[in-house]
């Protein structure tokens, strides 16, 4: 079999760390000499998809909450299929490494904002649209840091996050803290129903720096699973 290279995702509720954990996983990879790629989606001034959900989040075509997400989410997957045909796939043949913080996977937000009887319907169009009939590139390996909501606000309010949420605020899920215990139980439930998922305990204590800690375990993880 043709060696290929390895295609690793962050994830987690805003404020969760996840951030943190992949600058540290990014510098062990390239001090280990693998040569990582690290897109960053979505990609808003180089994808004309990435250029179109800047436009949605800013609420040119309505508020998000009144946009179906199975129409909301259609741009992004482009800005991603794109991504994945032209610049994701080619990487990886070339034993390239790629590492990125959020990507197709975090449409568990997605999912997190549909009342329940609506999440399971979703879920069964969602990934196999996106994986299966677009041909997205799938992660080898999806790590999601497990920092509960009560302490990811916590960490959010002890740093002072004002300058963050008016950088972020085209998003208003990322300060909507209901949808992130939300998402943070749809996380969950998707590490336990994949095994190309797999969850690291995050931060416990906001007022504690867990942060080499955390990616200790993330590097133990990768090192089991893909080394």
């Amino acid at each position: 079999m043709k060696e290929r290279g390895k295609f690793i995702v962050l994830e987690g509720i805003d404020g969760s760390g996840k951030t943190t954990q992949f600058k540290l996983l990014k510098q062990r990879l390239k001090n280990k000499r693998y040569k990582v790629l690290t897109p960053d989606f979505p990609r808003y001034y180089k994808s004309k998809w990435g250029k179109l959900v800047g436009r949605f989040l800013t609420g040119e075509f309505g508020k998000l909450e009144e946009v179906s997400p199975y129409l909301a989410v259609l741009p992004y997957m482009m800005d991603q299929y794109t991504w994945s045909r032209d610049i994701g796939a080619p990487w990886i043949e070339k034993c390239g490494w790629i590492l990125s913080n959020r990507y197709f996977t975090s449409n568990v937000h997605q999912i997190a904002k549909l009342n329940t009887t609506s999440q399971k319907k979703y879920r069964d169009w969602l990934w196999p649209v996106g994986y299966r009939e677009l041909g997205l590139l799938k992660p080898d390996l999806v790590i999601f840091v497990d920092t509960t909501p009560e302490v990811a606000r916590k960490l959010n309010l002890r740093k002072g996050k004002r300058a963050y949420i008016k950088r972020k605020k085209r998003d208003i899920a990322e300060s909507h803290w209901e949808h992130q215990n939300a998402a943070y139980r749809e996380y969950k439930r998707t590490v336990r129903n994949y095994s190309w998922w797999v969850s690291v305990s995050g931060v416990k204590n906001a007022e504690r720096d867990y942060s080499n800690k955390i990616h200790e375990n993330i590097w133990q993880i990768v090192e089991e699973k893909l080394l």
